[in-house]
């Protein structure tokens, strides 16, 4: 059995109020639609391909559809924005899927972040065991409103899914309802190609009139219950944020139960391919998204950020400290108001301190920089301090250049270290230096201007400063006079 997965993602999102596609609205770091995918990626040998259905003009940005293996989905234009059926149709045309070995296209809705994983597992199941039935999920609601109703027979079998803009009134009070996901047999797929009449009153073709189709032709229908939540979709900015905070609680929940410490759980925002290790303790409104990984025994302080980093084990970030694409190393101390750019790398149990900025820099083991620097473009070795104030001049206006420092380097504070350029083992760089060549190891560098005393000068310096001061309040300004 070869499962096809398509994920219909062509609604026009007007509900939304946002120029930006529904589907790509971002939910806890992740496009919407992304969620979707990853559940049918947990089919996994039994998956073929992933068909996305779109509008003409497609996506604007990148859905970030990509499996660990390299897949990227097969998208499908829905030339005719027809209703769901038109939607399904054009996945069932496209030459990918009539040229591929899916026994079964299994659909699902591009706006549904919720969607359970096992679920599809035991869609799946059913499949193999009837491979000729048509399965659709459905759920029970208190409040069906707007929902497509269950019709069964006396003998309890489905028979149709009846739109609420056609059902009686009798029909509205079921509360059984239509949950959007369809596992369909390839047979009964193509056999109803160009088949599917537009409804009468809204003009569109509608996927739930395959029901009465498949009914009507003598098929089977089975339905699988899935729980109310698990079908919540999103039309409207509070929905998404609605939708946002079940997947916060689901996701969250699962942490605690590995043995990860969360100060608040409704305030930590954590996205569904963050990784964190047990014995880590996260306070409140920080942001985990991405790739991240954090190792175990770590602190994570208030107001943290991290996007795509891998933070070791035994690692303390601060307070409200960014990073993106970077990596701390095992006992590392970073923080706090540190903001670590792509290319980061932090060896063990270095330091990266207050106020402190770095971008495509690796730190080597046990070296601090820990006060109000820059530092980009460089390699830092072992046990290197790099004072209060430091920066590297990386940028020419032109290109970017590379600093290597070395191992045991003691860097004064107030230093600019203009790249490229070299600074050898043990060297000492006096602080208020600028650095324009190689150092070598061992050496003691001094770069100031020769400091002056002049007597009396703060005398004659507030003097004049006084007199400044009787111009402006209306009295004849003196002369500007040069003091010696």
């Amino acid at each position: 059995m070869t499962i096809d997965g398509a994920i219909l993602a062509a609604g026009f999102g007007t509900r939304m109020a946002s120029p930006i596609p529904k589907v790509e609205s971002v939910v806890l770091g992740e496009t919407l639609v992304s969620y979707p995918w990853r559940a049918l990626l947990s089919l996994g040998p039994r998956l073929g391909t992933i068909h996305v259905v779109v509008r003409p003009e497609g996506f604007l940005r990148n859905p970030g559809l990509v499996d660990p293996s390299g897949q990227e989905p097969a998208l499908v234009v829905q030339q005719v924005m027809d209703g769901t059926w038109g939607a399904v149709e054009a996945v069932a045309t496209s030459d990918r899927f009539l040229g591929g070995k899916a026994t079964h296209l299994l659909v699902v809705n591009g706006d549904g972040p919720l969607l359970d994983e096992g679920l599809l597992e035991q869609f799946a199941v059913l499949g193999e065991a009837h491979p000729g039935f048509l399965c659709l999920a459905t759920a029970e609601l208190s409040d069906p409103r707007g929902y497509g109703r269950i019709i069964r027979n006396v003998d309890g079998e489905v028979v149709d899914i009846r739109e609420e803009s056609r059902a009686s009134e009798e029909e509205k009070r079921i509360r059984e309802v239509n949950a959007g996901i369809y596992l369909i047999p390839r047979d009964i797929l193509l056999s109803a190609v160009a088949k599917i009449p537009p409804d009468p009153v809204k003009k569109e073709r509608f996927l739930t009139t395959l029901v009465s189709r498949v009914v009507s032709g003598g098929g089977a229908v089975h339905t699988f219950p899935m729980t109310p939540e698990c079908m919540l979709g999103v039309n409207t900015q509070e929905e998404l944020a609605r939708v946002t905070a079940l997947l916060r609680e689901r996701i969250n929940r699962c942490h605690m139960e590995r043995g990860v410490t969360l100060w608040d759980p409704s305030r930590t925002d954590i996205g569904p391919k963050v990784e964190i290790g047990a014995g880590t303790v996260i306070m409140p409104q920080t942001v985990l998204e991405g790739k991240t990984r954090v190792g175990p025994s770590c602190r994570i302080g208030m107001g943290v950020h991290l996007a795509d980093t891998v933070v070791g084990s035994g690692v303390t970030v601060r307070d409200f400290v960014v990073a993106t694409e970077s990596r701390l190393g095992d006992g590392s101390v970073v923080g706090p108001f540190s903001h670590l750019r792509p290319g980061t790398d932090l060896g063990e149990e270095s330091h990266l301190g207050n106020f402190v900025e770095t971008k495509k820099t690796v730190v080597g083991a046990k070296s601090k920089v820990n006060h109000l620097s820059y530092i980009g473009d460089a390699e830092i070795g072992s046990n290197t301090n790099i004072g209060a104030g430091t920066i590297t001049c990386n940028y020419d206006g032109y290109d970017k250049h590379r600093t290597w420092i070395g191992s045991g380097v003691f860097v004064g504070s107030d230093t600019q270290v203009v790249a490229p350029v070299r600074i050898g083992d043990r060297a000492v760089i006096a602080a208020g230096s600028t650095v324009t060549t190689d150092v070598p190891d061992d050496a003691l560098l001094l770069s100031r201007a020769p400091q002056e005393i002049r007597p009396e000068g703060g005398v004659r310096y507030h003097r004049r400063r006084e007199k400044r001061s009787e111009g402006k309040n209306g009295r004849s300004a003196p002369k500007k006079k040069e003091i010696e």
